[in-house]
């Protein structure tokens, strides 16, 4: 058995990285039988493109047995946390710390790549998305029941 500190869901989720598929994972194998997830790759978000229509848009994995996005609630990341033999609370603490630094951490990003010189529209519209996406996804962690 094995733990991982970071699962690439929870990340994928508040991005909408709708093609993290199982073959864009890995895992590293270290002495004594240590096993943690690579370094991620091939990450990507449908948010600047406003052609996809996000509340028709799926993960490539499920998430509590949900593939869409829109669906994706407490209730399945408590399933999730089930199946995976994790504790349910603190698997949702653990998103809910990440989506609420997102907004911090996204503007400091933004700032990085404009000071180095890296200037494009499309910047600023993903940054503004995954802020937005950080809490929408924040809040339907506070609800209750989704469908």
């Amino acid at each position: 058995m094995f733990s991982l500190s970071w699962a690439p869901s929870h990340f994928n989720w508040l991005i909408a990285g709708t093609d993290a598929h199982a073959k864009n994972y890995a895992l590293l194998l270290g002495a004594q039988g240590a096993v943690r997830l690579a370094p991620f790759y091939d990450l990507a978000s449908v948010l600047p493109y406003r052609s996809i229509n996000l509340n028709k848009a799926k993960l490539a994995m499920k998430i509590g047995g949900e593939y869409r996005l829109r669906n994706i609630g407490l209730r399945h990341w408590h399933r999730l946390a089930a199946d995976v033999r994790a504790d349910g609370e603190s698997l949702i603490a653990r998103i809910s710390t990440m989506a609420a630094g997102f907004p911090d951490l996204i503007a400091t990003i933004q700032r990085e790549v404009e000071a180095e010189g890296l200037s494009h529209p499309t910047i600023s519209t993903l940054a503004q998305r995954i802020k937005s996406r950080a809490k929408l996804c924040q809040a339907r962690l506070e609800m209750t029941s989704v469908r």
